[in-house]
């Protein structure tokens, strides 16, 4: 009995060893317009919206500022739809898997 539960235990070690392993998938990162993910109005200085919280920063780095952190921004109240966001350029992207689809899409998953 020891040596059964003692293998199904290495067996799901290894396992879980070899996930961690596996490099996670290559994104594109695409420019997407501010008016697409969050509320807002278009001025002469730019586009103006409400004050967003960032999630946490991504391993992904801006595309345009080499060495900034983008920073995750959810879908919540006034956001449309998650997206990465640099703060230093106030650019807005998308990750994009290399069949296409957004890596930040969750289906029907709502905070608001």
């Amino acid at each position: 009995m020891i040596a059964a539960e003692l293998l199904k235990r290495q067996s799901k070690d290894q396992y879980y060893t070899e996930r961690r392993e596996k490099r996670a998938p290559y994104f594109t990162l695409i420019e997407v317009d501010p008016r697409d993910v969050v509320d807002g109005i278009v001025r002469e200085e730019g586009y103006l919206s409400e004050e967003v919280t960032p999630a946490g920063q991504m391993r992904e780095t801006c595309p345009h500022c080499p060495g900034n952190a983008l920073q995750l921004i959810l879908r919540y109240r006034h956001v449309k739809r998650s997206h990465l966001f640099c703060e230093q350029c106030t650019r807005c992207y998308d990750a994009l898997y290399p069949d296409g689809t957004s890596a930040l899409a969750i289906g029907g998953v709502s905070l608001s």
